[in-house]
């Protein structure tokens, strides 16, 4: 992408050793910036959201890992990066803007962490009645066993259709988690047009409030987001067991 209408930028994240990281990307003028979704008009707006959201992502993700570490009883994380530097260039490689800032992580409270329990115990209750949900349909259903061609086989077949079975009952459905995870887009991209509408109007307490959602619901997406991917190889991996067993169901019966 070229042109006056273009911008580039680099994002350095220094960790607490001195040793660093860059991500770069860019944008154009007038159209969604790629990581914050807001449409920026000049380099002091592509900064200041790339900045507010690259800082936010990662003391919310800290956060958010701190507590998966004390439900589990582990120790705490140590904190990813000491501090976060970018630079917004324009179209021809000139540096138009920088900012950096020393990262502040927030404190996990005990009762962040009872709240937090309390949300995967009920996440864990409604996938259960979920799974018996899904099984009973199942049952119902009546699924036909798979009738092989050499009955010798028939053990072999229906251990693999109870593997695939298995395989499926461990995780949430493809569907649940693409419900999940355009639940999170569709609040962050509502919350990021709040906040822009806010903005524009001099309305502060809006926006504050907009910008928190998005700091809440952020990670929700890279979860989820996470989740499908995972719960998708899992039903290929299913459907490769039962791929498997059809297969066998149809070698005839060899010479005895």
């Amino acid at each position: 992408m070229n042109g006056p209408e273009t911008y580039s930028w680099e994002i350095t994240y220094t960790r607490f050793d001195g040793t660093s990281r860059v991500d770069h990307g860019g944008g154009q003028f007038g159209s969604p910036e790629e990581v914050t979704g807001r449409v920026c008009r000049t380099f002091v707006e592509v900064g200041t959201a790339l900045f507010d959201i690259t800082c936010d992502d990662v003391t919310e993700q800290h956060y958010h890992d701190v507590l998966d570490a004390r439900v589990e009883d582990l120790p705490d994380p140590g904190q990813p990066f000491e501090h976060v530097g970018a630079v917004i260039l324009d179209h021809e490689g000139a540096e138009r803007m920088s900012l950096t800032a020393r990262l502040v992580y927030r404190s996990v409270t005990e009762a962040a962490v009872e709240e937090y329990r309390e949300q995967l115990e009920e996440w864990e209750r409604r996938d259960t009645e979920r799974r018996a949900r899904r099984a009973k349909a199942a049952a119902d259903a009546g699924r036909p066993s798979i009738q092989p061609l050499d009955p010798r086989l028939r053990s072999l077949i229906s251990n693999l259709q109870v593997e695939a079975d298995t395989v499926r009952e461990e995780i949430f459905t493809p569907d649940h988690c693409r419900e999940q995870l355009a639940l999170a887009e569709n609040t962050v991209s509502a919350a990021m047009a709040a906040q822009n509408s806010a903005e524009a109007g001099g309305n502060v307490a809006e926006a504050a409030n907009a910008r928190a959602y998005i700091q809440r619901w952020r990670p929700r997406i890279t979860r989820w987001a996470s989740m499908l991917e995972l719960t998708t190889e899992a039903y290929m991996d299913a459907a490769a067991v039962d791929a498997e067993a059809e297969r066998l169901a149809n070698i005839p019966p060899s010479p005895v």
